[in-house]
């Protein structure tokens, strides 16, 4: 188990969004240590469909 911060989900994200799943698998796996790649391509995925939250932008809920 492990906590997936701001920064580190941010650069998954990134990673996904520019490069591809297996390029936010690389990017995740600089952040903690995952073998399975099948496991880290779950996370990945969990990871790049996360929305912020409203209160963690600062704006109200709608």
């Amino acid at each position: 188990m492990f906590v997936v911060d701001e920064v580190m989900a941010a650069a998954v994200r990134r990673a996904y969004d520019e490069r591809g799943e297996w390029s936010a698998v690389a990017e995740l796996r600089r952040h903690v240590c995952i073998d399975d790649n099948a496991e880290a391509l779950r996370v990945v995925r969990t990871i790049a469909s996360w929305c912020r939250s409203p209160e963690a932008s600062g704006r109200p809920p709608a």
